[in-house]
C-alpha cells in the first residue's frame, strides 16, 4: 500500500481497511473511539452503529466470513469486554475479525483513574484481548504506527485469526513527525516444496491404493473457499462429498455427487454405514471434536484417513508438520491427472430432508423440507445454534458458500448480526436466518440495524418454547424462557411479523416474503416444546452420556 506521509493514524487506519476490502464497521460509538467514526465517516466508511457491542462483533464476523476481514471499532472498558463473548467465537472458528479498542490517552497514563475501567492498570482490557485474539498492536508510537497498522490487519487475513488494534484517543489525530518507519517482524518461515510435494506423493499414492474413498469436507475448506475446486476434484475421481456440521455449504448441495453432512451417529443410518465402510475418508479442513464427531461417536480410525487442516497434513499415522490445507491442495490439483478416477458408486445415499409430514402441526423436519425449497442461489443461509442448527443440517442448499453457522463455539445470538453483516459484505443476496427462540432474545432486536442499513432478512424463528438443545440433554424447568411474543417484534423495529402453526401456514408466510423483496420478515414458526429434529437428539443423547461419571 503506498504510504502517505501526512495523514493521521485514524486516516490511515480507516484507508488501511479499505485498502484491504473493508467497506463496513461495526460497532457502537463511545468516547474513546468517537474520533475515528468522525474520521471514518469523512473517509467514505459506513460506520455501522449496531444495537450492542456484542452483536456489532457478529456482524463483524459474518461480514469476515463473505469478504475475507471484518472490523469493530468499540470504546475502553466497557465496550471492549462486551466484544469478548463473540470475539471468543472468531477464535475458535478461525474468522478474520479485527477489535479497534478506543483506549486513554497517552498523557492520561499518569495515575489518575478513567471511567470504564475504575483501576489505575488501564492495560487491563488489552491483556484480556490477548488471551483470545492472535495477534495485537498498541498504537503508541505515530512514527511506527502506519507499519504496525500493516502487520496486524496482514496477519490477521493471513491466518485467519482475530486481533485486536489498541488507539489512545490522542493518537487518532497524531501525524508522524516525518517519515513512517519500517516495522521489522520475523518473516514467516517458507514451507520447502520437497516437503509439500512429499506429502502429495503419499496423498495421491493412498487415494490410488483405497477401494472405496470418500472426501469429508470441513470449515477449513470453507473458510478457503473450496467449493469450486473440490467438486472438480470428485468429478474428476468419482469420490463423492460428506460436509461436517461445521463445514456445512461449502458445496453446492444439489451436486449429485454431495450426500449431506456426516455426524457419526447424528447420521441418517444408511448416510453413517457409507461413510464408515469406506476404506479411506479424505478429510478436507475437518476439525475433529465432539461436535464433528457426533459426540465421539464417528467411526474414522486415523490408518484409514487422510487429514489436511490449517497446520498439517496427516497421512495414516504418516504427519507433514507444516503443510497445510492451502498448501497441499495446489500441489495435489497440479497432479490431479495421476488420481485414478472411478465410476461414481450406484444408489448412494443421503442425509436431506424428505418432506414427510404426518398431521397439521408444523415440524422441525418440516421446516428443513421447506428451507431446502424455498432457497434461492442468491441468497445467503445463516444459522444460530440448536434447534437451527441440526435443521439446517438436513436441508439442502443450492450455492457454494451459501452457509454460515458459529457450530464449534455455539455462541447464541450469532444468526440476526452475522445475517446482515454477511448480505452488507456480500453487496447481493438476502439472509435467510434460522434461529432459536432463546437465541433471538438475546439479540434479535438487531434487526433492526439490519433495517436501517438496508438489509431485508427473512428471520425463521424457531420457537419450540425454551433451550430445546439443551433439553435435548438435561430436561429440567431450567430450560424454559419468558414466552414472546415474536412475531410482534417485527413492527416494533419495522418489520412483518407472521405467526405459524402449520405448514400450510409457512408456505403461505415464505411466500409472502420472497415476493416482497425490500421488507425484513419475522416468521415465528410455532413448534412442540419436545420436538427435536434427529441429529441433535442423536448428539444429546451421546453428550448426555459424555456428562456421566466416568467420561
Amino acid at each position: 500500500m503506498a504510504r502517505r506521509k501526512r495523514l493521521s493514524v485514524g486516516a490511515y487506519l480507516i484507508d488501511a481497511l479499505a485498502h484491504r476490502g473493508v467497506k463496513h464497521v461495526f460497532g457502537v460509538p463511545g468516547d474513546f473511539i468517537l474520533g475515528l467514526y468522525r474520521i471514518g465517516d469523512d473517509r467514505g466508511m459506513h460506520m455501522v452503529n449496531c444495537t450492542r457491542e456484542e452483536a456489532a462483533t457478529y456482524a463483524a464476523d459474518g461480514y469476515a466470513r463473505e469478504r475475507g476481514l471484518g472490523t469493530v471499532a468499540v470504546t475502553y472498558g466497557v465496550g471492549i469486554l462486551a466484544t469478548m463473548a463473540a470475539l471468543g467465537g472468531a477464535n475458535a472458528e478461525g474468522v478474520p475479525v479485527v477489535v479497534i479498542g478506543g483506549a486513554p490517552g497517552l498523557a492520561e497514563h499518569d495515575g489518575r483513574v478513567i471511567h470504564h475501567m475504575p483501576s489505575t492498570d488501564m492495560g487491563t482490557p488489552r491483556r484480556m484481548m490477548e488471551e483470545i485474539v492472535a495477534h495485537s498492536v498498541v498504537l503508541d508510537d505515530a512514527d511506527e504506527a502506519y507499519g504496525q497498522i500493516d502487520w496486524l490487519l496482514d496477519s490477521v487475513m493471513r491466518d485467519m485469526r482475530p486481533g485486536y488494534i489498541e488507539l489512545p484517543r490522542d493518537m487518532i489525530s497524531a501525524v508522524p513527525a516525518g517519515a513512517a518507519h519500517a516495522i521489522v517482524r520475523p518473516a514467516v518461515p517458507e514451507l520447502p516444496p520437497a516437503r509439500i510435494q512429499a506429502a502429495a506423493d503419499d496423498v495421491i499414492a493412498t487415494i490410488n491404493r483405497a477401494r472405496k474413498p470418500i472426501l469429508w469436507v470441513g470449515n477449513g475448506a470453507r473458510r478457503l473457499r473450496f467449493g469450486e475446486r473440490l467438486l472438480a476434484l470428485a468429478e474428476r475421481t468419482g469420490m463423492p462429498i460428506v460436509e461436517s456440521v461445521m463445514g456445512k455449504g461449502t458445496v453446492d448441495g444439489t451436486h449429485p455427487l454431495v450426500l449431506g453432512v456426516y455426524v457419526g451417529a447424528g447420521s441418517p443410518a444408511p448416510l453413517r454405514e457409507y461413510v464408515e465402510s469406506c476404506d479411506l475418508v479424505v478429510e478436507v479442513g475437518v476439525n475433529i471434536n465432539d461436535i464433528t464427531t457426533g459426540a465421539f461417536t464417528s467411526h474414522i480410525p486415523a490408518e484409514g484417513s487422510i487429514h489436511m487442516s490449517r497446520t498439517a497434513t496427516r497421512v495414516g499415522h504418516h504427519v507433514y508438520e507444516g503443510v497445510d490445507l492451502a498448501s497441499i491442495a495446489p500441489a495435489i490439483e497440479q497432479r490431479i491427472g495421476e488420481i485414478r478416477a472411478r465410476r461414481v458408486p450406484k444408489g448412494l445415499p443421503h442425509a436431506w430432508a424428505t418432506g414427510e409430514q404426518t398431521g397439521d402441526r408444523i415440524t422441525t423436519g418440516t421446516v428443513a423440507d421447506r428451507l431446502q425449497r424455498f432457497v434461492e442461489p442468491s441468497d445467503i443461509v445463516v444459522s444460530d445454534v440448536g434447534v437451527a442448527a441440526h435443521l439446517a443440517m438436513d436441508a439442502r442448499l443450492n450455492r457454494n458458500g451459501q452457509f454460515h453457522i458459529a457450530r464449534l463455539y455455539v455462541g447464541m445470538g450469532f444468526a440476526v448480526p452475522a445475517g446482515y453483516g454477511a448480505a452488507l459484505a456480500r453487496g447481493k443476496g438476502r439472509p435467510v436466518v434460522l434461529v432459536g427462540d432463546g437465541s433471538f432474545q438475546m439479540t434479535g432486536f438487531d434487526l433492526s440495524t439490519a433495517i436501517r442499513a438496508g438489509v431485508a432478512p427473512i428471520v425463521l424463528v424457531l420457537d419450540n418454547h425454551g433451550y430445546g438443545a439443551e433439553r435435548s440433554i438435561q430436561d429440567g424447568d431450567f430450560n424454559d424462557i419468558a414466552e414472546w411474543n415474536y412475531a410482534a417484534v417485527g413492527p416494533a423495529v419495522g418489520a412483518i411479523g407472521i405467526r405459524v402453526y402449520t405448514p400450510d401456514e409457512l408456505d403461505d408466510a415464505l411466500a409472502r416474503a420472497r415476493k416482497d423483496r425490500r421488507t425484513a420478515y419475522i416468521i415465528q414458526v410455532d413448534l412442540d416444546k419436545l420436538d427435536v429434529p434427529r441429529g441433535l437428539k442423536a448428539l444429546g443423547d451421546g453428550l448426555a452420556g459424555l456428562m456421566k461419571p466416568g467420561h
